[in-house]
């Protein structure tokens, strides 16, 4: 790694073009950046999903929104040579994103370690850890060059703006769901935007009815074009669920799960928003990947599920098989107890667990993060 020039760092880009959860996962770094740097602009290039989630993001000066498209690229390459940053952080370093940190004729590059080309074009570039570090952390290192030392901190909770319009949204749906109240409500996200990502539709519903059974209130939250996935598990439960409502922004999700004691879900940005704000997690994942995409550390409320396949299984390919057999391995009855005993904790006021009920297996590390409202 070479040594970072010493210069005044007065105009910072950061890239981050996609996932949404992904994005969210780099507030921390934003975070951190903007109070090592108060004085700097500090601009942010993602896709359209990513910008929603980090609209009203006080720690940004600006948020790019790149289109896919020639013309597209063409003007972006042009803008980004145009505001003369000091300094480029991407914390993806595809192709594509490497010709934007290129493009911006930054002294200071940092990316992500690649065996190609693209290792030269940075003057500085980090391993992609794959065992165990929490994506935000291995974000926040990428900073190093820029004089900022992560080291062991505790500071990680995600940022997801909740304002004044953004409750009101959430209580306009509550109260059109029939979700108005004391009772718990436990959200659930059974849905993903790739089918490797999706525990099966029935075993949701199984979990689902078990909670529903306790007392608490089954709320099912999905986005744009995942509506037949939930109408798939709710088809199969036994019990009434509320789910049939049109889906907002990041920002108005992150306020409904404010009003929700616990979220369940398979791996994906709804996770994130939930930890964001503040809301208990418990995740279904694919083998091994657990521990990169929830935080494992003390103190926090962020749980992951996750079973070691049968069949071969490569964790570094993973969604390239057909099996799926890390997600199958995992059991309904599982699910349930450690749902059943988490909702235990967060709302006390519901009967008890009955004698019998499946015992839970090994949990992995808990997590959580605390929403900005304004």
């Amino acid at each position: 790694m070479r040594d970072a020039a010493r210069r005044p760092m007065r105009r910072i880009l950061l890239i981050q073009m996609k996932w949404m959860g992904d994005v969210i996962l780099t507030t921390p770094a934003i975070r951190l950046l903007r109070r090592a740097y108060p004085d700097a602009r500090i601009d942010l290039l993602t896709r359209p999903p990513g910008a929603a989630a980090v609209e009203g993001n006080p720690y940004l000066d600006e948020v790019l929104v790149f289109r896919r498209g020639r013309e597209n690229t063409a003007r972006m390459v042009r803008e980004l040579a145009r505001r003369r940053y000091d300094a480029v952080i991407d914390f993806r370093s595809t192709i594509r994103d490497t010709l934007f940190a290129v493009a911006s004729r930054a002294p200071l590059r940092v990316g992500v370690q690649d065996s190609g080309l693209r290792r030269v074009l940075y003057t500085h570039t980090f391993p992609k850890e794959r065992d165990g570090v929490y994506l935000a952390r291995q974000k926040m290192e990428l900073l190093r060059p820029l004089g900022i030392e992560a080291g062991a901190t505790r500071q990680l909770a995600l940022d997801v703006v909740v304002g004044a319009a953004e409750h009101a949204w959430a209580e306009r749906i509550l109260e059109r769901l029939g979700l108005t109240g004391e009772e718990p409500i436990v959200a659930f996200s059974a849905v993903g935007r790739l089918p490797f990502k999706r525990w099966p539709a029935e075993r949701w519903a199984e979990v689902a009815d078990a909670v529903a059974a306790r007392g608490a209130r089954v709320l099912f939250t999905h986005g744009p074009g995942e509506r037949e996935q939930v109408r798939a598990v709710v088809e199969r439960m036994r019990r009434p669920a509320a789910w049939d409502y049109e889906p907002g922004s990041p920002r108005q999700l992150a306020a409904l799960y404010e009003r929700c004691v616990l979220w369940v879900g398979n791996d994906g940005g709804p996770k994130h928003i939930a930890a964001a704000a503040g809301t208990p997690t418990i995740s279904v994942m694919r083998w091994s990947i657990g521990s990169v995409w929830a935080d494992t550390g003390a103190g926090v409320s962020d749980l992951y599920l996750e079973a070691l396949p049968v069949l071969p299984c490569n964790p570094r390919r993973c969604g390239q098989c057909a099996h799926l057999s890390c997600l199958v391995e995992l059991k309904t009855e599982s699910v349930a107890a450690v749902v059943l005993r988490r909702l235990e904790d967060v709302a006390p006021e519901l009967a008890r667990r009955p004698d019998g009920a499946a015992s839970a297996p090994a949990v992995k590390g808990p997590r959580r993060a605390r929403a900005r409202s304004t």
